[in-house]
C-alpha cells in the first residue's frame, strides 16, 4: 500500500497489469469441443439418432462430473440449443472418476477425452433440407490446487434432413459404441448391466442367456442370429414340437436316409420362410413388432386348437371318425406339406417365448433403416433354428434310438400329448382368465400336470407287473407334481403390492420422489413368467424393494391398446419384452434390464437407484 501511495501512476500500471493478467486466466480455455457428429449420414424425417459431442479437457486440469460429490460444486452439462425440426433427449453422461487431491479433497471429475451422447429424434413435419444443431457444453475446470470459473464453448452440428425413406448409411461408429446401453466410450469397457434402444445406426450390445457375444461387425451380428436361432428350441413354447419330430424323423428314416432328410429339408424350408415372411411384414410393410402376434385374440385361438388337435392326434383320438377339417388343422409327419406345415407351426410358437431374446438384433436391425438386412437377419435367426432338426433328419440312426412300438412307445407318444396341452392351456390364457382370474390362472395348468402324473402311474401299473418300472413310474409322477407345485407357488405368490401402470401412476410416483420398478409383461411372453417366478420373487430382490421402499409398477401389454404400450416402444424400438425399468429421482436415465436376467443383475440395479437417491429408508 505505501508503493502504491508513493506512485500513483506506477500503481496504476501495475493494476492494470495484475486486471489483464487476470483477465488472461480467466479467458484460458481449459477445455474445448474437439468434435461433433450424429451416428447417421443424414437425418430421416420422424426417425431417431444420437449426437455425440466430444470435449478435450487440457493436461494438469481436470472438470467437475456431472454429478460433483458436492452440491455447490457447478456439474458438468452438454445441451441442444431448441431447433424447430428436432427434439432433443436427456444427455447421456459417463460417470465420473473419483479422484482425491491433496488441496481439493475427493471429487467426481472428467478428464482427458470425454464423449457425451444426446437422444435426437427428427419431427414428422420436418422439411427436408440442411440442418445445423447448435448447444453449449458447461462445465468448471480445476487444476490440483484450485478450481476457475465456468467455461460455455458453443459447438455445432451440421447434417441434412431427408424423407422418411431415403437411403442412410452409419456415421463414425466407433463415436457412438455403446451409446444405446447410456454408456459413452470413456465406459465402454465397464460391465454393462442395461440394455436400451439408441438412435438409427446404434450398434446395442447383445446379450443372451448371460452370454455377451462381440457383433461389433454385420457378420458378427448374423453370427449371433444364428446362435440365437439354436437356442431357440430349448424354449419352453417351442419344446412342445422337438420331440414330436424326433419321433417322425425316426418314422421316416425306418423307410430311408433320403426320405427322413427330404422331410427335415422341408421342414427346415417352412420354418425359414416363416420368418422370412415376419422379416418382410415387420421391416419393410412394419405390419406388427415381433410376438405382437399374440395379441391378436384370433391369432391365438388358432395357435390353441392346432396344439389341442395335435395333442388329440398324439392320444389316437383321431382313430375315432371325426369331421374332415379337424384332420386338414394337425400337421402330418409322413407328407411334405405336413412337414411344411410343421415348420410353420414350430416358428410360430418359438415367437412369445423368444420375443426378448434377441432383443439387440432387432433393436440394431430396425435402427440400421435397411429393411433388406433386418429381414436377412430374421432369416438367418430361421436358419439357425431350423440347423439341429436338419442335422436329425440327416442322421437317421441317431432317430432310431427313439422307443419302437409297444405299450412304453405309445405311453411316451402319450405324454407328449399332455405337454401339448399344457401349452395350449398356456396360450387359450386370455380366454381362460375371463373365468379364472389373475395369478390364480397357473392352477389351470397345474391341473394337467397332476393329471398327466396320475394317467403316468395309472398306465405304469397296467403294463407292468414288477417293482422297478412302476417306482420309476410313481418317482417321476411325484417329480412333475411337486416342481410344478413350487412353480405355481412362486407364480401365484403376491411379496410386492403390485399397482397395474398408467402414466399418471408413474407421473405421480416419482414426482413423490420415489424409486419406482416398471415390470413390462405379456399373458403371451414365457421368458416374462419366468423372469417374475425366478428373479422377481426370489428372496433378494424382496428384501431389496422393501429397503428401499420400491414402488412397483406391472405394465401388462398382452393387449395392442394397453396403457403401457407407448412407453414401451419409447424405450424400446424392437418393442421387446421381458423388459423391467427402474426410475430413481437423481438419475438422468432409467436403468434397464432386457431379456432374461439374473436376480444379482436386478439387486445390482436396484441398489443403484437407491444410491444415486441418497440413502436406504434405514438410513434416512
Amino acid at each position: 500500500m505505501r508503493y502504491l501511495s508513493r506512485n500513483p501512476l506506477q500503481s496504476v500500471a501495475v493494476i492494470l497489469l495484475l486486471a489483464s493478467f487476470c483477465g488472461a486466466q480467466g479467458r484460458q480455455q481449459r477445455g474445448s469441443v474437439t468434435q461433433t457428429a450424429v451416428n447417421f449420414s443424414v437425418l430421416p424425417v420422424g426417425h431417431k439418432a444420437m449426437a455425440a459431442v466430444v470435449v478435450e479437457i487440457k493436461d494438469g486440469f481436470h472438470a467437475q462430473s456431472h454429478k460433483p460429490l458436492d452440491e455447490n460444486l457447478i456439474k458438468f452439462e452438454v445441451a441442444l440449443d431448441e431447433n424447430p425440426a428436432v427434439t432433443a433427449g436427456e444427455p447421456i453422461y459417463p460417470p465420473g472418476q473419483i479422484e482425491n487431491y491433496p488441496a481439493l479433497g475427493k471429487l467426481s471429475v472428467y478428464t482427458g477425452r470425454v464423449v457425451f451422447h444426446i437422444p435426437i429424434e427428427v419431427k414428422a413435419d420436418a422439411k427436408p433440407g440442411p440442418i445445423e444443431l447448435a448447444g453449449k457444453v458447461t462445465f468448471q475446470a480445476c487444476d490440483d490446487k484450485a478450481c476457475y470459473p465456468p467455461e460455455h464453448p458453443s459447438f455445432s452440428i451440421k447434417t441434412e434432413i431427408v424423407p422418411a425413406d431415403a437411403p442412410v448409411k452409419p456415421n463414425e461408429p466407433e463415436l457412438f459404441k455403446g451409446a444405446e446401453a447410456g454408456q459413452s466410450p470413456t465406459e465402454a469397457a465397464q460391465p454393462v448391466t442395461s440394455a436400451a434402444g439408441g438412435g438409427p445406426g446404434a450398434a446395442p450390445a447383445l446379450t443372451v442367456k448371460g452370454a455377451q457375444f462381440d457383433a461389433g461387425s454385420i457378420l458378427g451380428y448374423f453370427l449371433s442370429a444364428f446362435l440365437v436361432g439354436i437356442i431357440f428350441n430349448v424354449m419352453p413354447c417351442v419344446l412342445p414340437v422337438l420331440p414330436l419330430k424326433a419321433v417322425g424323423f425316426y418314422e421316416a428314416s425306418q423307410h430311408s436316409r433320403a426320405k427322413s432328410l427330404s422331410y427335415g429339408a422341408v421342414f427346415s424350408l417352412g420354418l425359414i420362410s416363416t420368418f422370412a415372411v415376419f422379416g418382410i411384414l415387420i421391416f419393410v410393410f412394419k405390419a406388427f413388432d415381433w410376438g405382437q402376434l399374440f395379441t391378436k385374440w384370433w391369432f391365438t385361438l388358432f395357435i390353441v386348437v392346432v396344439l389341442l388337435a395335435l395333442a388329440a392326434s398324439t392320444f389316437g383320438i383321431f382313430t375315432v371318425r371325426l369331421p374332415v377339417a379337424i384332420y386338414n388343422v394337425s400337421p402330418r409327419h409322413d407328407s411334405y406339406f405336413g412337414n411344411f406345415q410343421f415348420g410353420i407351426l414350430t416358428a410360430l410358437l418359438s415367437t412369445p417365448c423368444t420375443f426378448g431374446m434377441f432383443v439387440g438384433l432387432l433393436a440394431w436391425a430396425i435402427q440400421l433403416n435397411r429393411p433388406s438386412i433386418g429381414v436377412l437377419i430374421l432369416v438367418t435367426v430361421g436358419v439357425g433354428m431350423a440347423f439341429p432338426y436338419f442335422i436329425l433328419s440327416a442322421l437317421p440312426e441317431v432317430a432310431r434310438r427313439f422307443p419302437r412300438t409297444g405299450p412304453w412307445a405309445e405311453l411316451v407318444k402319450q405324454m407328449m400329448g399332455f405337454l401339448l396341452v399344457l401349452a395350449a392351456v398356456y396360450f387359450a390364457r386370455p380366454f381362460i382368465g375371463r373365468v379364472i382370474h389373475g395369478e390364480a390362472f397357473w392352477w389351470a395348468p397345474f391341473a394337467v400336470i397332476v393329471l398327466a402324473a396320475i394317467f403316468l402311474v395309472f398306465r405304469t401299473f397296467e403294463f407292468s407287473r414288477t417293482l422297478a418300472p412302476r417306482a420309476v413310474g410313481v418317482a417321476v409322477a411325484l417329480l412333475l407334481v411337486v416342481v410344478s407345485l413350487g412353480a405355481v407357488h412362486r407364480l401365484t405368490a403376491k411379496p410386492f403390492a403390485w399397482q397395474p401402470y398408467t402414466d399418471a401412476t408413474l407421473d405421480a410416483a416419482r414426482k413423490d420422489k420415489r424409486i419406482v420398478l416398471v415390470e413390462f409383461t405379456a399373458d403371451w411372453c414365457g421368458n416374462c413368467q419366468y423372469v417374475e417366478a425366478k428373479v422377481l420373487h426370489s428372496q433378494g430382490v424382496i428384501d431389496a424393494v422393501r429397503k428401499h421402499e420400491v414402488t412397483m409398477l406391472k405394465a401388462d401389454v398382452t393387449r395392442d391398446d394397453a396403457p403401457a404400450r407407448p412407453l414401451l416402444d419409447k424405450l424400446n424400438p424392437a418393442g421387446a419384452i421381458p423388459l423391467t425399468v427402474i426410475y430413481s429421482p437423481n438419475l438422468d436415465q432409467p436403468i434397464e434390464l432386457t431379456g432374461i436376467y439374473s436376480t444379482p443383475d436386478l439387486e445390482r440395479a436396484l441398489d443403484e437407484a437407491a444410491q444415486a437417491h441418497g440413502a436406504t429408508v434405514a438410513e434416512r
